[in-house]
């Protein structure tokens, strides 16, 4: 079983294999988190395929990333002010999945935010808290709106200048649909995909279950699950507010694209499930932006994606938990 969380962070590395009982695991360290392949000890003889589709994962982070100046986004940041910047047609792809998420979610979900990013320090650390009119300039140096994507071309420009883009709401889920390609494509049917334990991507089934086994947990400890979840052939992507924020009333560290500051929500944690992994990342973020009503309401305007909140503890009411969305089959809440 896998427990879903936010959190964590290991160090670049090669790939690890490891056997555990029935279970076979190939991880590889890439976007500062782990990634993990777990599939059956039967299916050994395909390990091949599962490296294959860890490789790739460090291609996409050096496509990705915003901390490397050769890399694309960069690229695209520098040059897009003015003028057509043409780009890879996955990237472009994701671009146009950015920009349908921005206009469904009425602007909680944008990547066009690292000038916000960099004001409140999270693009490099340390944290820090901007004065209202850094806040106000870094506003207009972001939005989706000034993204301009030309489908014939497959080329992105930017409408205002200081713009800038950032994928670290959605790449992990990006990296993960692109890497269980290449495992599918080697012959490997059953599996669970994850980085950092927080987004997740089962294909398949385990011998044990018609599915995958996961969890979602308590964000105030990590030990305790409060919902288990059989997946099959979907993602799971969770986003939370951290332990200090819950427990201590430190300030989020996810800041609302529309008013430039840290988010204030009712929800501890949203958890998505849909099809594309891609997809649940970015909603996950979202749907935290939005609180609870907010995201039912989504969810009941979109069948195709369920969800679990967590409720934020209120005046002497625990920790709620609120699922949309998913069969009973596949769920159990456990508190």
């Amino acid at each position: 079983m896998l427990t879903t969380f936010t959190g964590g962070e290991w160090p670049q590395g090669e790939i690890t294999r490891e056997e555990e009982g029935w279970l076979y695991r190939l991880s590889r360290e890439a976007m500062a988190t782990r990634f993990q392949v777990l599939f059956e000890v039967l299916d050994a003889d395909l390990t091949s395929a599962a490296e294959k589709g860890l490789d790739i994962i460090d291609d996409l982070e050096s496509q990705l990333t915003v901390y490397r100046e050769g890399s694309e986004v960069s690229r695209i940041n520098r040059e897009a002010f003015g003028q057509e910047v043409m780009v890879e047609k996955g990237l472009f792809e994701l671009l146009q999945m950015s920009r349908t998420l921005w206009e469904e979610t009425g602007g909680c979900f944008d990547i066009a935010v690292h000038q916000l990013l960099k004001a409140w320090g999270i693009f490099k650390p340390p944290w820090r808290q901007p004065s209202r009119d850094e806040v106000q300039e870094a506003l207009l140096k972001s939005g989706m709106d000034a993204v301009l994507l030309d489908a014939g071309k497959q080329a992105v420009r930017f409408s205002r200048e200081g713009i800038g883009i950032n994928f670290g709401a959605i790449g992990k889920g990006y990296a993960l649909e692109k890497a269980a390609e290449r495992l599918l494509a080697g012959g490997l049917e059953h599996f669970l995909f994850h980085g950092g334990n927080s987004s997740l991507l089962a294909r398949g089934a385990s011998t044990w279950e018609n599915g995958w086994l996961t969890a979602v947990v308590d964000p105030m400890d990590w030990s305790r699950e409060m919902v288990h979840l059989l997946l099959r052939n979907r993602a799971l992507s969770t986003s939370a507010l951290s332990r200090e924020c819950l427990t201590k009333g430190e300030t989020a560290h996810i800041i609302d694209p529309r008013s430039g500051y840290p988010v204030q929500t009712d929800l501890a944690s949203a958890s998505v499930v849909c099809r594309s992994a891609t997809v649940a990342e970015g909603l996950s973020t979202a749907f935290l932006v939005m609180g609870l009503d907010m995201a039912l309401e989504y969810c009941q305007k979109h069948p195709e994606v369920g969800a679990v909140f967590l409720r934020r503890p209120h005046q002497g009411r625990p920790l709620e938990i609120i699922h949309t969305g998913i069969p009973s089959s596949s769920l159990e809440v456990l508190v």
